[in-house]
């Protein structure tokens, strides 16, 4: 009787492992799933994301571009390029001028 009543707990132990083991491992299925389509809408998401990106990269290099800033200079600023006679040069005295410099001592 011991035998009988070790066996049929047993088989009833395995059968309940059995079914547990089904139902994990369905649920481990579904989260796989899940998961696996987030991390689908994520890559979609990032590509998106990239595209805009690039877009925009464009668009700034449109509003930065040499053409576009003289053209506003020139139209709302009403600013011009200067003539040859307006340009003054500057000549730079060599560094053992006359004019002490800071931190020069006095002599």
């Amino acid at each position: 009787m011991t035998s009988g009543r070790f066996s049929s707990s047993l088989l009833l132990g395995l059968a309940f492992a059995t079914l547990a083991s089904g139902i994990l491992l369905s649920y481990a299925r579904h989260d796989h799933r899940v998961q696996f389509r987030a991390m689908q809408d994520l890559i979609n998401e990032r590509d998106q994301l990239e595209v805009e990106w690039g877009a925009l990269q464009l668009e700034r290099a449109t509003w930065a571009g040499y053409r576009r800033i003289d053209r506003e200079a020139s139209e709302r600023l009403a600013m011009r390029r200067p003539d040859r006679r307006d340009i003054v040069f500057l000549r730079v005295e060599s560094a053992d001028s006359s004019v002490p410099g800071p931190g020069a001592e006095s002599r």
